[in-house]
């Protein structure tokens, strides 16, 4: 046979590169993504813990604020404790300008004649002047002490003993019948009319005994009309005018009092209501 009936390939070309040269392998591209979700955590942590400082620092120079605007508006003793407290992220509420639900409480409120612990509760409140309330309620509430200094003021009777028995007042006294002094219990069941406490004669004993209204007055005359008659107490001169009370009960040993609010402004709050 002749090479050109078998024809031979040629050699391969040793300089070629690509004979002996083995491939090499792609990079390995460097996974980026965990190192940028970690800083984002980071950062939100730092900002979450940033907004928590803010939040803090703003919410407790405004509660101390409106605490002071309270005593200042009711004219009350610049060392009264008065509690505040905002629900709700503060931040965003004042961007929108209202608070949404502002809590207020204090000891020993001065109430006329007497003293109280009031609670209320706003809701809507204008973040700027002249801080006007969309609604809110405000509960008040006396113990035995506060409720006979409260009494007091208005009895027709000399009360011997005031005591809180659920759900009267019950009032001790005495009435004079022949140059004798005959003990009387009466119950005084609480209630609001037209923006009154109203304590009206519930039941009677006389000397220990139970008796009617009727047979008081057969007994003693003209001399019982103030034990019988109802005792109206006129709140509304010692609070807010836009306080209306709506409710009250004795509750265990406690008066309590609830008054809805409408229309308050707390820099002018000062302004009392009245009795007609």
């Amino acid at each position: 046979m002749t090479d050109a009936e078998h024809p031979t390939d040629p050699l391969p070309d040793l300089r070629a590169g690509w004979v002996l040269a083995v491939p090499e392998e792609p990079k390995k591209r460097r996974r980026v993504w965990p190192w940028i979700v970690g800083v984002a955590a980071a950062l939100i942590v730092i900002a979450v813990v940033v907004v928590v400082i803010v939040e803090t620092v703003v919410r407790s120079t405004i509660e101390a604020g409106i605490a002071s605007q309270v005593r200042t508006s009711l004219d009350l003793p610049t060392d009264q404790p008065v509690d505040v407290s905002i629900a709700g992220p503060l931040t965003l509420q004042l961007l929108t300008g209202s608070l949404d639900d502002l809590r207020l409480s204090s000891d020993d409120v001065p109430l006329g004649p007497t003293t109280a612990d009031v609670d209320v509760a706003l809701q809507g409140v204008s973040t700027t002047a002249p801080y006007t309330v969309g609604a809110g309620v405000a509960t008040v509430t006396l113990d035995q002490a506060q409720v006979a200094a409260l009494t007091d003021s208005v009895a027709q009777i000399d009360i011997v003993e005031l005591t809180l028995e659920d759900p009267a007042i019950v009032v001790g006294t005495e009435l004079s019948l022949f140059g004798f002094g005959i003990p009387i219990s009466l119950s005084l069941v609480p209630s609001a009319e037209a923006g009154e406490l109203v304590l009206r004669p519930d039941s009677l004993q006389v000397s220990g005994l139970a008796v009617t209204a009727d047979g008081v007055r057969d007994q003693f005359g003209s001399l019982a009309d103030p034990i019988l008659q109802d005792w109206q107490i006129c709140v509304a001169q010692y609070l807010p005018a836009a306080a209306t009370l709506t409710d009250a009960s004795v509750t265990d040993d406690e008066l309590v009092a609830t008054f809805d609010i409408d229309g308050l402004m707390l820099d002018g709050a000062s302004k009392t209501g009245s009795c007609s």
